[in-house]
């Protein structure tokens, strides 16, 4: 019975080995981040299912004040696929196989790299694969965006801003990781804000919790707007009395797009928009993250917001995201 036992343990080991060795030998994957190779034959491409990709891929990413596009997207048709695309880390597969017996929607994870993201859409006809891709463009869309967002999370807990990190840390026993150049704050009360400072490429994160309501839900967009513009109106004033943060509304409607998520296991309420300064000239966008404490009894909320009227936002948007992710309500020991 031992000797059984020992070699059990011995294969199991043995196992973990090869696993291990196996994993050491993807090569890293290359590719710019959120750039997206699409594999897609020509006959799908010339035709109206082209125009839908095109249109979501490439299309507006949300919360932006000018168009940039949700992805830098790189087309070749399967017979033009070769050795120098197989490392790319966001590939999504669309296909015709008529022997299927239902449409398909596959992902595969660093089959030949790391990291490496794999999506495939494969119907028996094209009307097919227009509907399955009109039911799952969100998703599929997610997929390509939160594998990038949690290689720059991944990234950022090992290299952070360690004065955030520790204000953080005092004030509410927290783990947050925003980019090392963040080192201007200020504390308010259960209120912080930190950001660069700069006059173009200024990144801000903010975060601030009050108590639950039991009579609001915290996840509504009406209330989340009204608490963000209060909180806001109070911690960060302009140079005159007249002037404070606000949300951007457009003929008394906000310009925020809310959703509720499951990220890593935690419902939370994603939001993205535009912000300004009331009475002022200055804006930009924002992206939030808001969830709720239970242990505590308060909502939580995770912003950053970017201002740079000069250049592109895109990436500084999303390295933001990146860091609003990093965030752990877990208390230190």
């Amino acid at each position: 019975m031992r000797i059984k036992n020992v070699l059990y343990v011995f294969l199991c080991a043995l196992l973990m080995a090869c696993q291990s060795t196996e994993e050491k030998r993807l090569v890293r994957s290359k590719g710019l981040p959120y750039e997206l190779l699409l594999v897609v034959e020509s006959e799908v491409w010339n035709g109206d299912m082209g125009d839908s990709l095109r249109s979501i891929l490439e299309g507006a990413m949300p919360g932006l004040m000018q168009y940039e596009p949700m992805f830098r997207l790189l087309r070749v048709f399967p017979e033009h696929y070769d050795r120098k695309y197989v490392t790319m880390r966001n590939k999504l597969y669309v296909r015709i196989d008529k022997k299927l017996s239902k449409p398909v929607l596959g992902v595969t994870r660093n089959s030949e790299a790391t990291p490496q993201i794999e999506v495939t859409l494969a119907a028996r006809d094209v009307h097919e694969l227009r509907t399955i891709f009109s039911l799952n463009k969100q998703k599929i869309v997610d997929l390509f965006v939160d594998s990038e967002l949690n290689i720059e999370a991944q990234r950022l807990r090992k290299k952070y801003s360690k004065k955030v990190a520790d204000e953080v840390d005092s004030i509410w026993g927290w783990r947050l990781c925003v980019p090392e150049e963040i080192r201007a704050s200020k504390k308010a009360v259960n209120f912080l804000w930190a950001g660069t400072n700069r006059l173009e490429k200024d990144l801000n994160v903010v975060t601030y919790t009050y108590p639950m309501n039991s009579a609001e839900n915290a996840f509504d967009k009406d209330v989340f707007v009204r608490k963000r513009d209060s909180v806001l109106k109070t911690n960060i004033p302009g140079s005159r009395p007249d002037q404070w943060m606000t949300t951007t509304w457009e003929e008394g409607v906000p310009l925020v797009d809310i959703r509720k998520r499951v990220l890593d296991g935690v419902e939370v309420l994603e939001t993205r928009g535009l912000w300004e300064m009331h009475n002022g000239a200055i804006g930009g966008p924002f992206v939030s993250l808001t969830r709720v404490d239970s242990a505590s009894g308060r909502i939580v909320v995770c912003e950053g917001f970017v201002y740079s009227p000069r250049t592109k936002k895109r990436e500084l948007i999303r390295t933001l995201e990146a860091a609003l992710r990093t965030l752990s309500l877990q208390k230190k020991n």
